[in-house]
């Protein structure tokens, strides 16, 4: 009666299951429910099954749930490979794609892109259909978007970027079927071009700027920013690189500095500032020091006593007591926001009074980047030194990104130090 029962429910939910009686090793009876279904993947059929032990109709019908269940599940496991999730909108693809993107960079990487985000809703609005964003329409945004904010090449470049990695995504994910900024070329204009060569040759100094330079550096109260600029200049360094260094990371017998480390400061507080990752994998290294570097440490390192004794005598809220090696006249670490605000004070007084002082016209834009370029360009210029040998020192991944740093002609590093120390030598300021 349970059978007849059973096989009526069946007939009434259409399905093709069936029912298996069989035998466990130790001879007793159980019953399997029995159904096929199409594979998504190959078309073809395949059986799935679940057990019970009581043949009546309540059993069954348990097992009529778990069959319809799992068989559910198997479909949907096989489709997520494949099929995309119910996304229209670009401000749900936009979300999805952040979401999942975040979880792999940085945490000031993201703070980056969060702007980039906030220029893309002026530009396209959340609730536009994906359907309808054409090559053309990203186009027209862009140019919509340049004109109404004067916005330069490399700044249109990084929206499209963001752009690109968006809707890359949704093709990944089956979400769309092409990416409509893709096809887009972004060509810089000839002034474009112009203002970007000219601002990045503007970061480079020369010998004897890079004397002028320290010059202005060691008239400053607080020492340290020169002493700091003579370690990026010989060792390459980021300036986060160099912020994050304490004396624990440097080995004098050795004559070399781990560099494992980047301090995040960027809009933060103080109290706030944290150890970061390097900027890539390769930033991770071991680098050897000139004699004229070891001095510059060992110098901010009776400096850095002679603050510390001042702090404890002074037991100021305005001090601040941590081990960090370049530090403030107060003693927090001098970051790249900091560094930068005493070599942009350089660069406006020596616009309005280098010809006088020094005998010509200062037309350059020096920043805490300039040292890692005026680094690697000295040794690019030097024959004696390796391309690899130059990525291994200064932490480069791709050889294309260290030839971008070179504005002159042109796994030991006993040559790198020797390359550097000779620029060095170059400068008067440092005899």
């Amino acid at each position: 009666m349970a059978s007849q029962l059973f096989y009526r429910f069946l007939y009434t939910k259409g399905m093709s299951m069936y029912i298996e009686t069989r035998k466990n090793k130790n001879g007793n009876e159980y019953y399997v429910a029995v159904d096929r279904y199409r594979d998504p993947l190959t078309g073809t059929l395949k059986r799935a099954s679940v057990s019970f032990k009581v043949d009546s109709v309540q059993a069954r019908r348990q097992a009529v749930r778990e069959l319809e269940e799992k068989i559910e599940k198997i479909i949907d496991d096989i489709e997520k490979q494949f099929k995309s999730e119910t996304i229209t909108t670009f401000g749900e693809l936009k979300c999805k794609w952040f979401d999942d993107w975040s979880t792999t960079v940085k945490e000031s990487t993201i703070n980056r892109e969060i702007l980039v985000l906030e220029r893309l809703s002026e530009m396209i609005p959340d609730k536009i259909l994906l359907k309808i964003i054409t090559p053309l329409f990203i186009k027209n945004c862009l140019v919509e978007y340049k004109n109404k904010y004067k916005a330069s090449h490399s700044t249109l470049q990084h929206i499209k970027c963001t752009l690109n990695k968006m809707f890359d995504y949704g093709v990944l994910h089956n979400i769309i079927q092409i990416s409509p900024s893709r096809v887009i070329r972004l060509n810089a204009s000839v002034d474009d071009k112009i203002q970007r060569r000219n601002r990045s040759e503007a970061k480079f100094l020369n010998e004897i700027e890079v004397q002028v330079l320290f010059t202005e550096l060691n008239n400053c109260r607080n020492k340290s920013y020169l002493d700091l600029a003579i370690f990026l200049v010989g060792t390459g360094c980021r300036i986060g690189e160099a912020s994050a260094l304490r004396i624990s990371d440097f080995d004098f017998e050795k004559q070399t500095v781990e560099i494992s480390k980047s301090l995040q400061s960027n809009n933060l507080k103080v109290i706030d500032f944290y150890d970061d990752s390097t900027k890539t994998v390769a930033g991770e290294r071991e680098i050897l020091l000139p004699n004229f570097v070891v001095d510059a440490v060992k110098r901010v390192i009776i400096r850095n006593n002679d603050l510390q004794d001042r702090i404890t005598e002074s037991a100021s809220k305005a001090f601040w007591e941590t081990d960090y090696l370049f530090k403030t006249e107060y003693g927090s670490p001098i970051t790249s926001h900091s560094f930068r605000e005493v070599l942009t004070r350089i660069n406006n007084s020596l616009k309005n009074n280098c010809e006088e002082k020094y005998g010509f016209k200062w037309t350059k834009n020096a920043v805490p980047h300039s040292f890692r370029h005026i680094h690697i360009s000295a040794l690019r210029n030097n024959a004696n030194v390796s391309l690899k040998e130059v990525q291994s020192r200064v932490g480069h991944v791709e050889a294309e990104t260290t030839n971008g740093y070179t504005h002159l002609e042109s796994e030991s590093q006993e040559k790198s130090v020797q390359a550097i120390t000779d620029f060095f030598k170059q400068i008067d300021f440092a005899q």
